[in-house]
């Protein structure tokens, strides 16, 4: 018999990972450009109240 692969025994963890790990970057980068946006803005409304 021929020994299985690593990604034939385990395709649905690498799978799960990439899954995982795709989504929580795009989460994290979401949160960084969120908190850039809104320091823009507190910038822009401190610059239009002086």
């Amino acid at each position: 018999m021929k020994p299985q692969s690593w990604l034939r025994k385990n395709w649905l963890w690498a799978v799960g990972g990439s899954f995982l790990g795709i989504h929580l970057t795009t989460w994290l980068m979401q949160r960084a450009m969120r908190s850039v946006a809104r320091s823009e803005m507190a910038l822009k409304e401190k610059d239009s109240q002086e």
